[in-house]
């Protein structure tokens, strides 16, 4: 297929920048209200800020796609990416910085929702290998942010610190560009996602509401631990910005190895529900044991939490196991991380009421174990395997 490389390196590009605006400020939030003043109710709205973007952009994005073609609408979001990070690194005051905060992140989630599909398009022969790909990039592109974030704030200056992953996503526009020339040139028109019946017969399978739940899950937890954890253990395990974002790093390191191996996985497995079990299990013994003992054995409650990020891989992986075409990936994946993300909004706003009103963090901590059981549910809807956009939804061999 012609363009394939450019293709490559446009999802590769987009995929190390995707979450970058999720985790490069937890670290040095303290630094940023030296000038620009944040309070808990303003540091958990900033945390809801991403998955509830998110969830407007999962619903928004698919009658993007379907009006200006999968390509076109990866440059536009690259481009809002891009725009938002720049800007906000200008801010002075908390409205403009939460403000373009939000622009950056609709970028972010506009093309959370079109790599599943541009993947399925592109690579239906590699599919496994292809998320294996993207998914370690969007993890390594986290890890980054959250490691190098304070020593940047604090050798140059927290603003150089958000503005460069800005440039990042202005230079995922080439290759994209690049494809579009390619396709112009060899006189072929931009594929243009088709919707016809896909989408109802997506929000009315089982299936499809099985891999949502299991993408709320790891949206609420994430984005709780992202916004919080470094804040969380500079509290109760009395850690410096430095060694916080460390842990936050390590955190959100944990998904290298399931974005590698899980998707392999998942793709030759007779059932994901083991997988889902692991997922559960890890979330809530990393849960109890920064809940009981936060200062002891730090390192590794904070790498079991991490594993639990296998409800992204498992999830994303399935937008397109699950579907037999990119119409339906689409939708799949539209409705899984739009209403996944609507659900995950409430994690860090929550943690933030609640610890703005409380002086511990054991209601925070119920919380995130209560919502790990809700995996039971996909664990049991996902043993068969189907096709969700199929007109009945049928067994997939």
């Amino acid at each position: 297929m012609r363009g394939r490389f450019l293709v490559f390196a446009g999802i590769v590009v987009v995929a190390f920048g995707l979450r970058s605006a999720a985790t490069a400020v937890s670290p040095i939030l303290l630094t940023i209200e030296k000038d620009i003043p944040f309070d808990a109710l303003s540091i958990g709205l900033l945390g809801m800020l991403a998955p509830f973007t998110f969830a407007i952009f999962g619903a928004v994005t698919p009658t993007l796609a379907r009006r200006l073609g999968l390509e076109w609408s990866i440059i536009v979001a690259s481009g809002v990416i891009a725009v938002g990070e720049l800007a906000r690194a200008l801010s002075h005051d908390t409205a403009s910085f939460l403000a373009w905060t939000f622009v950056s992140l609709a970028g972010t989630g506009a093309a959370s929702v079109l790599l599943p599909p541009l993947v399925k398009k592109f690579y239906p022969d590699r599919i496994g290998g292809m998320t294996t790909i993207y998914g370690f990039m969007a993890v390594l592109g986290s890890v980054v942010p959250a490691y190098l974030a304070a020593p940047i704030a604090s050798g140059a200056d927290w603003r150089i610190s958000i503005a460069l992953w800005g440039y990042i996503a202005v230079l995922a526009l080439f290759p994209w560009v690049g494809q579009i020339i390619t396709e112009r040139g060899h006189a072929t028109h931009l594929p243009q996602v088709s919707n016809v019946g896909v989408t109802g017969r997506v929000w009315r399978s089982k299936a499809a509401w099985a891999i949502t739940v299991s993408f709320a899950i790891a949206a609420f937890n994430c984005y709780i631990m992202w916004a919080w954890l470094p804040i969380m253990l500079q509290e109760r395990a009395g850690m410096s910005e430095s060694e916080s974002g460390l842990m936050l790093a390590l955190y959100t390191a944990m998904a290298l190895p399931n974005s590698i191996i899980a998707p392999l996985l998942i793709v030759r497995a007779k059932s994901v529900s083991w997988l889902v079990l692991f997922g559960m299990a890890a979330i809530i013994v990393g849960a109890l044991g920064l809940w009981l003992l936060p200062a002891t054995l730090t390192w590794l409650w904070v790498a079991l939490s991490g594993f639990g990020v296998i409800f992204f891989t498992i999830s994303l992986v399935l937008i397109n196991l699950r579907t037999s075409s990119p119409a339906g990936a689409v939708a799949l994946s539209g409705m899984s991380q739009g209403v996944g993300y609507l659900i995950g909004a409430f994690g860090p706003l929550a943690v933030g009421l609640i610890h703005s009103l409380t002086s511990d963090w054991t209601l925070e901590f119920v919380i995130i174990i209560a919502t790990a059981l809700v995996g039971i549910f996909p664990m049991i809807v996902l043993r068969r395997k189907v096709l969700v956009d199929a007109p009945r939804e049928s067994v997939r061999r």
